[in-house]
């Protein structure tokens, strides 16, 4: 096997673990469970007066850690680019994941958005192949909402907010599990047409 079918058989593992991390976080949510909420579901706690603090987001749970880290990973398994070449911009979109994580253990409190900017980049070079344009909307809107959502949340109940970012919550955790799809597709060879001789 290739070490480029060995990375994105690895990226594709990745992104279907980031997605159950997202499910099970916002299970989390739901039974009041503090240490296996992600940030993402706790802003929705927030934002829905699920009783979830603002002070919830200055704890740094491992989760967190893991869906950047994987985060990274599994764009990296789509270098040097869906579709042609763009060694910059995949070099920035695998950094800003991992950079967050620097980022959130220096402050506690800021860096979990490098995943979404990432992902923004992605999604955006997703777009001009036919065969992930739809994945590519997808992670456009996903991470437009979510981002949206993290500047907009205040600390108090915010329906307009938590709708956002329900949205997006819901079309992220589709988006790594189209993400992991396309994946796995590339890292299974295709068999070689048959000669007709």
């Amino acid at each position: 096997m290739r070490r480029e079918s060995i990375l994105t058989w690895i990226g594709a593992v990745a992104a279907v673990v980031v997605s159950a991390c997202l499910i099970v976080g916002i299970e989390g949510l739901l039974l009041g469970q503090v240490i296996v909420r992600n940030w993402l579901a706790v802003l929705l706690g927030i934002d829905a007066g699920l009783g979830v603090s603002l002070g919830s987001l200055k704890s740094i749970a491992a989760i967190d850690i893991i869906v950047l880290a994987l985060s990274a990973v599994a764009f990296a398994a789509l270098w040097p680019g869906p579709g042609r070449p763009h060694r910059v911009w995949m070099g920035l979109v695998v950094g800003l994941p991992l950079a967050g994580i620097g980022v959130l253990v220096a402050t506690g409190l800021l860096g979990r958005s490098g995943l979404m900017s990432g992902g923004l980049i992605v999604s955006s070079l997703l777009l001009p192949d036919r065969r992930t344009r739809a994945l590519g909307v997808t992670g456009l809107l996903a991470h437009a909402l979510l981002l949206t959502g993290d500047f907009a949340t205040l600390g108090g109940r915010a329906p307009l907010v938590a709708t956002a970012v329900g949205a997006g919550y819901l079309c992220l955790v589709v988006w790594f599990i189209g993400l992991a799809a396309e994946l796995f597709a590339r890292a299974i060879p295709l068999p070689a047409p048959a000669s007709h001789t």
